[in-house]
């Protein structure tokens, strides 16, 4: 259980980082994505891209 004071920190926490905050959300929909949804189709792609944004990145 979450205390209230945890709750009012919590949402400042996330209003004082939005970037932050969104791209947790990013993240967690991606996941949320991979693990319940994508299909082996999707996978294929979601991989793909990965890797060619890993290439750019270490370049």
């Amino acid at each position: 259980m979450v205390t209230q004071a945890q709750m009012r920190a919590t949402r400042r926490y996330a209003k004082r980082h939005p970037e932050k905050n969104k791209l947790y959300q990013y993240r967690s929909n991606a996941k949320t994505f991979i693990k319940h949804y994508a299909d082996k189709d999707d996978l294929d792609k979601l991989i793909s891209l990965a890797q060619e944004q890993k290439a750019k990145l270490t370049n």
